[in-house]
C-alpha cells in the first residue's frame, strides 16, 4: 500500500474518532459510553499505518502531513457537524499549518 494512501488511512481514522470522542464528551458519562470505546479502537487502529510509514519516512515529514491534514479535517468536521466557528487567530493558525507543509515538502 503506498505511503500516501496509509497515511489517508490515519488520518481518517484519527478524524472519525475524534467525531465519536466528541461525541462521548456530550454524554454524563463519556468514559462509559460507546463513543468512547469507538474512539478508542479507532485511535488504537491508527498504531499499524505509523509503525508502516515510520519504516520508510522521517518522523518529521510524516509528522506534518498527518497534523496538518488532521488539523484541516477536523476543523471541517466542527465546523459542519458542531455548528463551531474560528476566530482570525485560529484561520491564521491554520494557514500556518498548511505553509509547513509547503514548506517540508519543498525541495531545497
Amino acid at each position: 500500500m503506498g505511503s500516501y494512501l496509509i497515511l489517508a488511512l490515519i488520518i481518517v481514522l484519527t478524524v472519525v474518532g475524534d467525531y465519536a470522542l466528541k461525541f462521548a464528551s456530550l454524554k454524563a458519562s463519556p468514559f462509559v459510553s460507546a463513543w468512547f470505546a469507538g474512539g478508542a479502537l479507532l485511535y488504537g487502529a491508527t498504531a499499524a499505518g505509523w509503525i508502516a510509514l515510520m519504516r520508510t519516512h522521517d518522523l518529521a515529514q510524516i509528522a506534518v502531513l498527518y497534523s496538518s491534514a488532521t488539523i484541516v479535517a477536523l476543523t471541517l468536521v466542527g465546523i459542519v457537524s458542531f455548528g463551531e466557528t474560528l476566530s482570525m487567530k485560529q484561520v491564521i493558525g491554520l494557514s500556518a499549518a498548511l505553509l509547513s507543509v509547503v514548506l517540508m515538502e519543498a525541495e531545497v
